[in-house]
């Protein structure tokens, strides 16, 4: 009898080369702890130094790497994608995660009614979610070309938000505090820049046969410590999975995207919201 031959694993990375952006945050940081659970070299671009967690990682695991870049600063990236490939290889994976929530420069306007909305707010939404994933995709464009890559993936991560307009009756105990608080018009016209910036890229990638895949992940809200037990009790109502997200309930959905399990897949968007969007 003629021995069996181990299956292949279609949801295993090894060999592969990550690109995380934002990723020492709360969810980059656990995009890229399933990246490296899966077998990946992991890169962290980031404007924040590693916390406790991912420092943690960074000195138990030598596959994995940390980069102080501004994203939207294309000498900035086009540096940090020249020592990923030093150290690694050309990047395969890259996960456009980066953004803002809200402006910091704009502190108590960035969540003003429509009509108060500054344009230096906006700005910065535009920027931090729309140019970071240009800046960051055209530089690991470059470098798959250059290496002669033949399959690679890009995940760029939108919201709830950039599919569905805010429920602004969620946030009206704030207003009834007496804060001017609305969810930000700048976030959520970003995040739905992020879809069709996925279908163009997707198309394009296609057509100069480059064997890179593009698609969107639309992930739903995470609890945090900071939200009050009634946002959080009117989000799980409107949820029909009935709870706000973990922290880690997107990495299943990312090695998917990430792997040659999605193979046939892209220009997509796949929607992780607990039943929010179907409502």
């Amino acid at each position: 009898m003629t021995p069996r031959s181990a299956p292949i694993d279609p949801f295993s990375l090894d060999g592969q080369v990550a690109v995380v952006t934002g990723g020492t945050g709360r969810l980059g940081s656990q995009y890229a702890r399933a990246l490296l659970s899966a077998g990946a070299a992991v890169a962290l671009f980031d404007v924040a130094t590693p916390g406790p967690i991912v420092r943690e990682l960074l000195d138990s695991d030598a596959l994995m790497s940390s980069h102080l870049v501004d994203t939207t600063d294309r000498a900035a990236v086009d540096r940090a994608m020249d020592e990923v490939v030093t150290r690694f290889g050309a990047p395969t994976i890259l996960i456009n995660n980066a953004g803002l929530a809200s402006s910091p420069a704009d502190a108590g306007l960035a969540t003003a009614r429509f009509e108060h909305y500054p344009a230096t707010a906006w700005d910065a939404m535009m920027e931090s979610h729309l140019k970071s994933a240009l800046l960051v995709s055209q530089a690991f464009l470059v470098t798959f070309r250059a290496a002669k890559r033949d399959a690679g993936s890009i995940i760029n991560v939108s919201s709830t938000y950039g599919v569905v307009s805010p429920d602004q009756s969620m946030y009206e105990r704030q207003r009834l505090g007496g804060q001017e608080w609305f969810k930000p018009v700048g976030y959520s016209v970003a995040k739905s820049g992020m879809l069709n910036f996925t279908r163009w890229l997707a198309e394009y990638c296609a057509h100069e046969r480059l064997g890179v895949r593009v698609n969107t992940l639309v992930p739903g809200g995470v609890r945090e410590d900071g939200h009050s037990p009634e946002f959080v009790a009117e989000y799980e109502k409107r949820t029909p999975l009935g709870r706000m997200a973990r922290e880690d309930d997107y990495n299943g959905a990312v090695v998917f995207l990430a792997s040659q399990a999605s193979a046939y897949m892209t220009g997509a968007m796949l929607v992780v919201d607990g039943g929010w969007t179907a409502r």
